[in-house]
């Protein structure tokens, strides 16, 4: 099966909410949009019943959880409980919020929250920068130990050039699958033995049980958000 890589610039019209990966792809596990609050701009103003997790590319603003406010950036990831009423707001004076969001399927099988907001469980969302990582301990932002129910987070190190993933066994294969956002960079998605070029802007979603490995043939570093089911925190890798 191949990969589905898709493009910030093919789907993304400059103003609404872009599903990059989404249901016509089969996703197992996740979809994932792109969005951009303009400055003094909002996201959607709602409560449901399954979480965010949010990754912020660009800017500053506010994430106003239940009414509380708690300051973000780029490079922040956001866990934002289930039945939290919660907005960004964007009053960072730091231009465009740029972010990608992940919800659980069922997310888009029900349309989306259909509501302004109301009485949430006062649950505190999580808010992890990547610089904040201890990289000698792995490279996982939000874990089921913080409350994700459905997929974790990982803000992947720096591939830098020459780069190769399991060099020892020419990739991996596991029941899981990725979902991947390029930060920056150009890398090569091997997978099912077909080479795939990927570039920042890209999503990506690698299906489970094919056999991949990543390559920085450039001379730049690649940067990547990986998304993945929380079963893989217990599964050899």
């Amino acid at each position: 099966m191949e990969p589905v890589i898709r493009n910030i610039k093919d789907v993304f019209d400059g103003t609404n909410a872009a599903r990059m990966i989404n249901l016509d792809d089969n996703p197992p596990t996740c979809t994932l949009s792109y969005s951009v609050i303009p400055p003094d701009g909002t996201s959607a103003h709602h409560i449901h019943e399954w979480e965010h997790e949010v990754y912020i590319i660009e800017g500053i603003g506010t994430l106003i959880c239940d009414g509380k406010e708690y300051s973000v950036k780029a490079g922040d990831a956001m866990f934002i409980p289930p039945n939290v009423d919660h907005y960004t707001l964007n009053n960072g004076g730091q231009g465009d919020i740029h972010r990608i969001e992940i919800n659980p399927l069922i997310a888009a099988q029900s349309g989306g929250a259909k509501n302004d907001g109301g009485q949430g469980t006062g649950a505190p969302p999580v808010i992890r920068n990547h610089t904040e990582l201890d990289r000698s301990a792995g490279h996982v932002l939000i874990a089921s130990n913080d409350g994700a129910p459905n997929y974790i987070m990982l803000h992947n190190n720096p591939m830098m050039p020459g780069a190769v993933s399991h060099p020892d066994t020419g990739g991996h294969t596991h029941e899981w699958e990725h979902v991947v956002y390029v930060l920056e960079g150009t890398a090569t998605l091997v997978c099912g033995g077909k080479d795939y070029t990927v570039s920042a802007g890209d999503a990506i979603l690698v299906p489970p049980n094919e056999h991949h490995q990543w390559k920085n043939e450039s001379q730049s570093p690649v940067g990547r958000v990986t998304y993945n089911p929380v079963a893989s925190e217990t599964a050899e890798h």
